[in-house]
């Protein structure tokens, strides 16, 4: 067993982030643990937004108590804004404008509610060069002006009709203009023109207005007593498209007239429309709905709609029903609600209920040459997905019919078909595909990976290239421990510009391959020292990354865990921060060469730090839970150990916040798959996060996170594997009583809390929260909250089995808690709501039946009414959290029982206790 005290760096000589903090911990003995009352004034950091000019930060401050705030930071000096309640910030361009939404306390909240009347933000504004700031009144929703000088926002609408009030703000000036009845609104892509959808009560008055802020003119673009809908700006020009609706009686649904624009603002701005009803060739069982906002190519040369098979109105249908579902209708006109469950349905009756919504809302795609009156449909399909390439004249649709058996059961495979945008004309370019990974940058290729190397189709010449065989790389993820036919990819970084090369991962590092198979190179170097490179997000790269500039990678110690960044640079890659800490989110200024992250560590709140490009010499521009040295805390660890399989795996330990070397404490573990990663993560202590490791740490124990590596069709016998030893490591330091050991987990690791102890006696108690407990039941179960059957998850996914359970009953049986249910001597709670959408509570109510009938007298079932896998009520999350403190207080600590441990709570003690409020 080998301990790294807070990680040992690397051989990297990387600089180190920042110096110390300044402020001084108080003497030791003068700490005290943080208790639930002190829970409240704890904070995590939420979104950061620098200013284009890099000169601002704007980030949102979350409480425990939920009194939150937005907080604007000037980077160069020490100088905060604070908003209550604020959040949404939006910076103009020009960075001297801050907008931001207005939020309301938990006490009015409540309130409101408790009235049944509606909970409404505010929008504010802040001039930054001055520091004014104004309150605009309620707000739906705001947005500037691509130029900074405007913000329109739209009020709420009355409960009884869609539109309502804008109002634009001439920011410099301090001017509203108002208009009223607005439905939709949206800002060209530059300067101050704003296309604004008007919707009147009775439909006179409907219109499509375009209003110049600068000039204050305003153009009423197409009126009618028809609705408009999906307003479509084109990106980087002033092309508008918009719906304006087409009903028919002989139908239930609408259809809509597609109008576009171009070079609005100019006098010669032209104007066309495509009509179904008049567009030839124009499916007539089709219509164009509202679901798909029209969207422009990038050269404006088509415009991309939606289409939808029509619903005619109903009409009494005939007595005769030959032929016809024997349900359709009693003697009285009524049918049936049977449901019918055919074993040749792809998607099951429970998975077409659940995506009702998105099923209606599915379209086919098709594109319509903006300068004619056709449409080309492109999508056939309503489940398949169907694209445009960035080179227009074609698109692509997947096909999964050929393969559907077994993407039934967790072996998806697909075709992709390539359409001649122009004319229709489809071809197959790709059979039998897993990782399609779509179209360049330029729509030139396809790329897929099929299991061990890249591969691209030319769509001009339908040459098949593989891009991989002269890189000395793998490019499977060979630590996929799931059972599949084909391993996935480490994944895509994505094109460059121009498709001279596509940028892909192997376990450590980027490699840039070509496109032609001329060859590849690696741009990173992180093998050698286990640090894995990935690219970092911080640049447009909707048109493919752009080699000429910096390029920033994530940068993550494997077996060490510490997080940095790397920067590629004139074809040189290098370090710029690796630290024993948490690195994320990193973001650059639109305008400037500033780039902020945050860095958290166990024991040391998140928070943000502005750097220039070399990311060093990093400003602290937050400080969160500036008063946590008040209390005592906690340290993370990194402990080694070796499965019983022979893995080298590891563990995060934490240690008690009121650790004494001198005596052995009491510890919980905590088992999931893989967890050393959380080395770094602060946890914000909290009654309403049940598996809360700060409150454990906090009350004394060590918290242990083994890692969980799995074989195919032993996902029980694989975590006792490796959880076993874990434990053992740390048990032969000597600082934890073995005979005080707990063990916790929910949903996959329930499943374990609930395996573990009826295979080993380890643990002196456990908490089980929606548990999985049958092999041989779940298996044929279904998640009910996606409505999917359970199969593919079992066999290729997290359960690992591999086949049914017909062709290997025993694996079954073996990893099953239930079957070995009579060996349980450990005292369990096992927590369920009965809404549970993803792990069938029934599970634990078997369980329960049989752990009664196996005469376990200290084994108690918690269900909460109407909770789904999680729980969502603030009254059940403490309950559950306070109960899970009382079981371990009990059989860790000693501490004497709570009366529903050993005597339970009656049905009426229970009434008794909701009805008077206690």
């Amino acid at each position: 067993m080998k301990v790294h005290p807070g990680c040992v760096r690397t051989s990297w000589t990387w600089p180190l982030l920042l110096a110390a903090l300044a402020a001084a911990a108080p003497v030791a003995g003068q700490q005290r643990p943080v208790e639930p009352e002190d829970y409240g004034r704890f904070e995590s950091l939420g979104t950061g937004t620098l200013s284009p000019d890099g000169r601002w930060l704007a980030y949102a401050v979350n409480r425990v108590d939920e009194q939150n705030e937005l907080r604007v930071r000037m980077v160069a000096r020490d100088s905060t804004i604070v908003i209550a309640y604020g959040g949404g910030a939006s910076f103009s361009p020009d960075s001297r404008w801050l907008a931001y939404s207005i939020g309301v306390s938990p006490a009015e909240r409540e309130r409101l509610t408790a009235e049944k009347k509606p909970v409404r933000n505010r929008v504010g504004v802040i001039d930054l060069a001055s520091g004014t700031r104004v309150e605009l009144g309620e707000a739906a929703s705001f947005e500037l002006s691509p130029d900074g000088s405007y913000l329109a926002v739209r009020a709420y609408e009355p409960e009884d009709r869609r539109g309502a009030d804008l109002i634009v703000r001439d920011l410099a000036r301090a001017t509203n203009v108002s208009f009223g009845n607005v439905s939709a609104f949206g800002w060209a892509p530059d300067g101050a023109l704003l296309a604004i959808v008007v919707e009147t009560e009775t439909g006179v008055g409907n219109a499509v207005q375009l209003y110049d802020a600068a000039s204050g003119a305003l153009r009423v673009l197409d009126t009618s007593t028809s609705l408009y809908r999906g307003l479509a700006w084109r990106d980087d020009a002033r092309d508008l498209a918009v719906l304006r609706t087409v009903t028919d009686s002989a139908y239930r649904d609408t259809t809509h007239v597609v109008l576009a624009w171009r070079g609005l603002g100019r006098a010669d701005a032209a104007r066309t429309e495509l009509d179904p009803a008049r567009a030839p060739g124009f499916p007539q069982e089709m219509r164009i709905p509202e679901t798909r906002v029209p969207e422009w190519s990038e050269d404006g040369s088509i415009v991309m709609l939606g289409l939808r098979p029509r619903t005619p109105a109903p009409a009494r249908a005939p007595r005769d029903s030959t032929g016809a579902d024997t349900a359709r209708a009693d003697a009285d006109g009524k049918p049936s609600d049977v449901q019918v469950w055919h074993a040749r349905d792809l998607r099951i009756l429970p998975q077409q209920k659940s995506q009702e919504q998105q099923d209606l809302r599915r379209t086919l795609l098709a594109v319509w040459p903006a300068d004619s009156d056709r449409l080309v449909r492109i999508g056939t399909d309503l489940q398949e997905t169907a694209r445009v390439l960035e080179d227009p004249r074609h698109a692509t649709e997947t096909d999964r019919s050929r393969h559907a058996f077994g993407a039934m059961f967790g072996r998806p495979g697909l075709d992709v078909w390539l359409i001649d945008t122009r004319t229709g004309e489809r071809r197959r370019a790709l059979e039998d595909v897993t990782f399609y990974q779509g179209a360049s940058a330029t729509g030139r290729y396809l790329l897929w990976f099929d299991g061990a190397d890249y591969w691209t189709y030319d769509i001009a010449t339908s040459r098949r290239t593989k891009l991989s065989a002269g890189a000395d790389a793998t490019f499977a993820d060979e630590q996929y421990d799931y059972p599949v036919d084909r391993l996935p990819p480490h994944g895509v970084a994505g094109w460059t510009r121009g498709d001279s090369a596509v940028l892909v991962y192997d376990r450590y590092d980027v490699w840039s391959l070509a496109p032609d198979g001329s060859g590849g190179r690696r741009l990173t170097n992180g093998a050698g020292d286990r640090v894995i490179h990935r690219l970092a997000d911080v640049e447009d790269t909707d048109d493919g990354i752009d080699m000429l500039r910096p390029l920033y990678f994530t940068a993550r110690g494997e077996r060490t865990k510490q997080g940095g960044w790397a920067r590629l640079r004139n074809g040189t890659v290098e370090p710029l921060l690796l630290e024993d800490a948490r690195l994320l989110r990193l973001v650059r200024a639109d305008s400037a060469e500033v780039f902020a992250f945050t860095r958290e560590r166990f024991d040391d709140a998140p928070d943000w730090f502005v750097a220039d490009g070399t990311l060093r010499n990093a400003r602290q521009v937050s400080r969160i839970n500036s008063f946590q040295q008040e209390y005592a805390w906690g340290r993370a660890e990194l402990v080694d150990f070796t499965s019983e399989a022979g893995l080298e795996l590891q563990a995060v330990l934490l240690y008690p916040a009121a650790y004494e070397p001198s005596r052995r404490h009491p510890m919980i573990v905590y088992t999931y798959e893989q967890l050393s990663q959380n080395l770094h993560n602060y946890v914000v202590p909290s009654e309403r996060s049940y598996y809360n490791f700060n409150v454990f740490t906090a009350e004394g124990y060590f918290v242990l996170m083994p890692d969980i590596v799995y074989r195919g069709r032993e996902p029980g016998v694989s975590a006792l594997e490796a959880v076993v030893p874990a434990v053992q490591a740390v048990v032969q330091r000597g600082v934890v009583d073995p005979e005080r050991i707990g063990l916790i987990g929910h949903s996959w690791g329930g499943y374990q809390a609930t395996y573990l102890p009826t295979r080993t006696d380890i643990f002196a108690a456990a908490v089980a929260g929606a548990p999985i407990t049958n092999f041989l039941s779940f298996a044929g179960a279904i998640h009910w909250t996606p409505g999917i059957p359970e199969f593919s998850h079992w066999e290729t996914g997290q359960a690992r089995m591999g086949v049914p359970f017909w062709e290997d009953l025993d694996a079954y049986l073996r990893n099953s808690p239930a079957h070995m249910v009579h060996e349980l001597e450990t005292p369990m709670l096992m927590m369920f709501g009965d809404a549970d959408g993803t792990v069938d509570w029934h599970q634990g109510v078997e369980f329960y039946n049989f752990a009664r009938r196996a005469g376990r007298e200290d084994f108690v079932l918690l269900v909460y009414p109407g909770e789904d896998h999680g729980l969502r009520k603030r009254e059940n999350q403490i309950d559950y959290h306070r109960r899970i403190l009382q079981w371990f207080g009990h059989w860790l600590k000693g501490e004497p029982p709570a009366r529903w441990i050993t005597e339970g709570t009656t049905w009426l003690q229970r009434k008794q206790i909701l009805e008077n409020g206690r």
